[in-house]
């Protein structure tokens, strides 16, 4: 069996990925736990991401008829973003819906079920939910995770963002 750096370097040199580990972000109180009851069991998280430039990706590689997910996921990751970083689960989809997300569409036509939409994006560690029990009772929060992090994804919402706020010139509250 090849050992992790051979393995990285043949997915760089003979198809253009980097092999990244995901760096775990702190588990939530719930999902404590459930870690803790792994038994010592390490598991690691990777992501491939692709070392072709923008350009050459976009005109060769990027599939239009999934490019709504990359959308979706922009626009959850930047809703997240304007709002510290974290989001109370109601206040996030009061803004979903008002670009006609609702929680309990099963059928819309571009994204199907919504909810499972931005479930996988809890999957594929864009985001992670924290459970923060207070006086009121629990609240369940989406807060990033490693891909929401890590550099490359950051900076490019940060650039999107600031794009749009340059052309609009408006101010957002999120709160």
């Amino acid at each position: 069996m090849e050992n992790s750096g051979e393995a990285k370097e043949k997915l760089s040199s003979i198809f253009g990925y980097e092999l990244r580990e995901l760096q775990r972000s702190r588990p939530s109180s719930t999902n404590q736990s459930r870690l803790s009851q792994q038994s010592g069991i390490d598991a690691k998280s990777y992501v491939i991401v692709s070392q072709l430039p923008a350009e050459v990706y976009k005109k060769y590689v990027e599939d239009v008829n999934t490019s709504h997910r990359t959308g979706f996921t922009f626009v959850v990751i930047s809703i997240v973003q304007l709002a510290g970083g974290k989001i109370a689960e109601d206040n996030l989809w009061h803004h979903l819906k008002r670009m006609g997300l609702h929680e309990t569409d099963e059928n819309h036509p571009i994204l199907g079920n919504v909810k499972q939409s931005l479930e996988m994006l809890v999957q594929q560690r864009y985001l992670q939910k924290d459970k923060v029990s207070g006086p009121e009772g629990t609240t369940l929060f989406y807060v990033f995770a490693e891909r929401a992090l890590e550099g490359t994804v950051s900076e490019k919402i940060k650039q999107h963002m600031t794009q749009i706020v340059k052309k609009d010139d408006t101010t957002v509250d999120i709160s």
